[in-house]
């Protein structure tokens, strides 16, 4: 399975910013490795019909993984099930979203507090891939400490999973403070599966930190690479040339206006000016004088309008600041974000 596991580049799950128009710009910006947003195993079983949209992509995305969440047994095989369907490369099951509606429903990072539930959800899982499909499994450090984090990873290592993607802040963290990459190390010490480390990868010198601090079988991109699909170019450069490209304030301009067309060949154009305001904040972050071109364009519901605010931009063409994340995450990451 090296085409998944070895020395790849992923894109994160990130719910409400990684649909299949953001995911294929990504891919030819040189993301080896995509996912849908998380897929509720419940919506899966009732047929929702805005669930159905998550499953969706196209084959120019490939390698992608579709990845599920829930809380019990039976309902996450029979969404596996369902998930087998659409052929995706892989299916990830997801244990480390720490945002509070889906802990409160005792899913995503919660499951991290019940050894015997992942011990559950791993077996019938696989009871369901096989080796027909890889099965990985998106984690945290654990709910509020590293005590189990071993134990939890030798039960799914044994339980059948292909490969763990691993987030070291608990969920009481959140995006707070440094990631541990040191409890990276210490996973891949520990087990025989791939692991592909995950958390604070904003700068192509970060990929590369992680990839020699904790020897991790690969890397994934989450916050880093929202409004920055450049990043996974970048980091290939730097990973094979010790240097990389910089990206200039027209480029990012041309890139927003861009996106926003493909956004709106899938849902028309009313739609995809509302659709592409979330990702304005970070294509413009460290833009002199964007603040007021963010304001109108978030203002604006004209698609015209809003491409001549864009166009009529004159940023000063420097290179714009690598994407950074202090003490505290953005709001909107701390409120939409699935898992970094």
């Amino acid at each position: 399975m090296d085409y998944l596991f070895d020395n790849k580049i992923w894109l994160a799950p990130l719910a409400g910013y990684t649909d299949i128009v953001y995911r294929k710009i990504c891919k030819s910006m040189g993301a080896d490795v995509v996912m849908s947003e998380m897929i509720s195993a419940d919506a899966l079983i009732y047929n929702n019909p805005k669930t159905k949209i998550l499953t969706e992509f196209d084959e120019e995305e490939r390698p992608i993984g579709l990845q599920i969440f829930g809380n019990d047994a039976r309902k996450i095989s029979e969404g596996i099930k369902i998930l087998k369907e659409y052929h995706p490369d892989f299916i990830d099951i997801n244990m480390g979203c720490p945002i509070r509606k889906i802990v409160k429903n005792n899913s995503g990072a919660a499951l991290l507090k019940d050894i015997n539930k992942i011990k559950q959800i791993i077996s019938k899982a696989y009871s369901i891939t096989g080796n027909e499909i890889p099965l990985t499994v998106k984690i945290r450090t654990g709910w509020d400490s590293d005590d189990n984090l071993l134990e939890i990873v030798k039960i799914i290592e044994s339980e059948g999973a292909s490969g763990i993607i691993f987030h070291p802040r608990t969920r009481n963290e959140m995006f707070l403070g440094k990631s541990n990459w040191d409890l990276i190390s210490k996973v891949k010490e520990n087990t025989k599966i791939p692991i592909i480390g995950n958390g604070d990868i904003c700068t192509p010198e970060d990929a590369k930190e992680m990839f020699n601090q904790t020897k991790c079988d690969s890397i994934m991109v989450g916050r880093g690479a929202i409004g920055n699909p450049w990043i996974f170019k970048q980091i290939k450069n730097y990973l094979q040339n010790n240097s990389y490209y910089n990206i200039l304030s027209p480029n990012r301009i041309e890139m927003i206006i861009l996106h926003l067309e493909k956004i709106k060949k899938r849902v028309g154009s009313r739609k995809a000016i509302h659709l592409i305001r979330k990702f304005i904040a970070s294509y413009t972050k460290g833009m002199r004088g964007a603040s007021n071109l963010r304001q109108k364009c978030n203002q604006t519901k004209d698609e015209k309008q809003f491409i001549e605010y864009l166009l009529n931009f004159q940023p000063e063409v420097y290179p714009c600041p690598p994407l950074r994340f202090g003490r505290r995450a953005p709001q909107a990451d701390k409120n939409n974000l699935e898992n970094e």
